[in-house]
């Protein structure tokens, strides 16, 4: 399938979740979040989730990690949509307010900036992925411009509550991929 039509079907399966399915597969991922070690990791990007969008619970990630691996730096985007690119600033809960922007998306008021070169893991949102680790997001290349400047060895792990698609038959030569995608029911590895 290609990317316009697997956005817009997957898009709509997520906000045709009941409240009640969108809450188990939210408890489901977390069951699969606690299964990984993320003590190898020193810094971790995250994007903050739209509730109202049916997106994968970050926020429950952030406080398992303080509770669980509180050595952790989170880091978070802040989004320039007029140069259509993203700035990353180290987070802490306790410290930076949050501001919905334009879309709804949380992002930080102020706050430290913090290096690309030293994110040693990437949460990355997508609507699908595929069994070869490319992913379908909203279509505005943010993250795919933000992975290209990472290092090459920094994990790239999708949150989806949905299994992969057979093929996405557009992926291109600028999409990053994924090395792992976390699903309520498994880890895909790539």
């Amino acid at each position: 399938m290609k990317k316009i039509t697997i956005r817009k079907y997957y898009l709509q399966k997520r906000l045709d979740l009941t409240q009640s399915e969108y809450e188990v597969l939210n408890v489901k991922m977390m069951g699969q979040v606690a299964k990984m070690d993320w003590g190898i990791y020193k810094n971790i990007h995250l994007f903050l989730s739209i509730a109202k969008h049916n997106e994968v619970d970050t926020f429950s990630m952030i406080n398992y990690w303080r509770e669980e691996y509180p050595q952790l730096q989170i880091i978070i985007p802040r989004t320039d949509f007029e140069k259509n690119e993203m700035e990353h600033v180290l987070f802490d809960p306790e410290q930076i307010l949050l501001k919905k922007n334009k879309f709804d998306i949380p992002e930080p008021i102020g706050g430290r900036l913090f290096p690309v070169e030293q994110i040693d893991l990437v949460l990355v949102p997508l609507l699908a992925f595929d069994k070869k680790g490319h992913r379908v997001g909203y279509g505005k290349g943010f993250y795919d411009r933000f992975l290209a400047q990472c290092r090459p060895n920094t994990q790239k792990i999708g949150l989806s509550f949905f299994d992969p698609v057979d093929e996405i038959t557009d992926a291109n030569d600028r999409d990053v991929k994924l090395n792992k995608c976390i699903c309520p029911d498994k880890i895909w590895e790539f």
